[in-house]
């Protein structure tokens, strides 16, 4: 059969592949039940990266997971404990979406979901549903996961500890009981919101707010007053216990004006923005990245809001906003498995000892349909040439081009296809 490397790959792709979640193999021994923070990145304003704070969370992480080997592990003194020490990270699972919280009785609302390091990651589900390491049973010797249980109960307790500063983003929410017969499935969860950041409904404005809880509530008054005091001393030397500054990131990676205009508060995003507050985000992210206060008004078809922002970064910076066409996740394995097929009828007539590269190359108009398509080199059979064209113009489902506005525009989508034949 016409066999070929599975890189049915856009340009693209090298992003598409950093998007996985680190950490998301299960772990060798099938027993390491935490994940532990990733080494120190470059310091910046940023408390994921912060060696202090990297090396606390390794070191809780690393006594969680002793007291859940033993079984001797208290989920409300845990949560206890981790808020007293300004840990916040909820206990998740690594499933094929990304990082998981709602299995565990907590919903966070953002786009483009939880990294590993806002998590305490302690199971994965693989292809099967099923998660490693497998479900314990409690000590009564009943079927009720111990793991599952500890979970919930210290989600559930962080969530409602006061020192908790992220109700406004993740919320307990109940797991519904998985019918009798369905172990192999991922457990119910109640329905969350569909918004792309937060809750709708915010309480007031909460005793020792962020400029994140003004920002969400559109209260220019709380964030000027914040932003004129007078900042107070590091007692730690974490990042987590630094002052405050406009640009500072939550847990999140999201900064005050990114919380602004992800709930669309114009006048404090206009006063932040007066404020000098970058449209970039934080010291160590760029316009590009998701949680970017330009990304996220793009994202949202604010054009106003991008257009105020453009006149405050670089030109260059700006220019490198437009996106290509680009293919969701899962529809390249789709392709590569009629690619197969394609493989059985034309495989012989090429050589099978020599491996070729080709490019096919697509035009997508601004609805991501495509409209025209060529195979480039071409092969010694026209019939194939014409035939994955068509199987790529019937499967790839892309998303269209964007302009640095972030308005859909026609562009251009290449995959590269290496062939040999049988």
């Amino acid at each position: 059969m016409l066999r070929r490397t599975i890189a049915a790959t856009s340009l693209s792709l090298a992003v598409l592949a950093l998007s996985g979640c680190e950490g998301s193999e299960p772990p060798d021994n099938g027993e390491t039940y935490v994940q532990e923070s990733p080494a120190a990145e470059p310091a910046c304003n940023d408390p994921l990266a912060d060696p202090a704070t990297l090396e606390r969370d390794r070191e809780a992480d690393k006594a969680l997971k002793t007291l859940l080997a033993s079984g001797q592990a208290d989920p409300v003194a845990e949560a206890r404990k981790a808020a007293a020490a300004g840990d916040f990270r909820l206990v998740a699972a690594v499933t094929l979406g990304g990082i998981d919280t709602s299995q565990f009785g907590a919903q966070c609302v953002l786009r483009g979901g939880l990294s590993p390091r806002m998590a305490r990651v302690v199971t994965y589900f693989g292809e099967d549903s099923l998660p490693t390491p497998a479900p314990s049973e409690a000590p009564s010797g009943g079927t009720e996961d111990r793991l599952a249980t500890f979970a919930r109960t210290f989600n559930e307790a962080l969530i409602a500890d006061p020192a908790y500063p992220y109700r406004d983003v993740c919320r307990s929410v109940p797991v519904l009981a998985v019918k009798k017969g369905a172990a192999a499935q991922e457990p119910n969860v109640a329905k969350g919101p569909e918004r792309a950041y937060g809750y709708a409904k915010l309480g007031p404005l909460p005793e020792n707010a962020t400029l994140a809880d003004a920002a969400r509530r559109g209260n220019v008054a709380a964030l000027r007053r914040m932003l004129d005091e007078e900042p107070s001393a590091d007692p730690t030397g974490d990042a987590l216990d630094a002052p405050q500054t406009i640009d500072s990131p939550d847990l999140f990676g999201m900064t005050s004006l990114a919380w602004a205009i992800a709930y669309h508060r114009d006048g404090a995003a206009r006063f932040l923005l007066a404020r000098q507050a970058s449209p970039s985000g934080a010291q160590c992210q760029a316009l590009m990245d998701r949680d970017s206060p330009m990304q996220i008004a793009r994202a949202q078809g604010w054009l106003q809001m991008v257009l105020k922002m453009k006149a405050l970064v670089p030109e260059a910076d700006y220019a490198r906003l437009a996106e290509e066409p680009a293919l969701p996740d899962g529809n390249k394995a789709q392709f590569n498995a009629e690619l197969a097929k394609l493989g059985d009828r034309y495989g012989t007539i090429f050589n099978k000892d020599e491996l070729t590269r080709h490019e096919l190359k697509f035009t997508v108009n601004a609805g991501g349909r495509v409209t025209s398509c060529s195979f480039e080199p071409k092969t010694v059979s026209p019939e194939f040439d014409a035939d994955i064209c068509r199987l790529g113009a019937e499967v790839f489902k892309w998303k269209p081009a964007r302009d640095a506005e972030g308005r859909s525009i026609p562009g251009n989508g290449k995959l590269m296809i290496r062939l040999r034949g049988s």
